[in-house]
């Protein structure tokens, strides 16, 4: 082996004490389920205000667009409500990911429904 015994030896220590957070707790991670869930918020969010820009923009003639745009936006917060729910179940992570994303997943599916509903009468 190159170098001597003792740097090595250090060099793990000092990895072992990364690993370690204030007093001595082992840092959490995220879990990995809410940050796909968080995604899933960002990404149905941008797509309802790419449909909106786009009826403002053809003056209500993108219909088809508008409502593709809308249904798609409509399953990927059911998807990430669904994963949030799935990340809740991770052991020894930390959930604020999965309550975020469920939250803001929530809130958009209801305002969709409710714009979806107000379409339909």
């Amino acid at each position: 082996m190159f170098g001597n015994k003792k740097s090595a030896e250090m060099r793990r220590l000092e990895k072992e004490r990364k690993k370690y957070g204030k007093y001595g707790q082992i840092q959490m991670k995220h879990s990995r389920m809410g940050v796909y869930s968080c995604w899933y918020a960002g990404v149905s969010l941008v797509m309802f205000l790419a449909a909106v820009f786009a009826a403002f923009v053809k003056h209500g003639e993108s219909a088809g667009f508008t409502g593709g745009m809308g249904i798609l936006s409509i399953v990927l917060a059911a998807l990430g409500i669904r994963t949030s729910k799935k990340g809740l179940r991770e052991r020894e992570r930390n959930y604020i990911t999965c309550r975020i994303g469920m939250a803001v997943n929530i809130i958009i599916l209801f305002f969709l429904i409710v714009i979806f509903i107000g379409g339909l009468m």
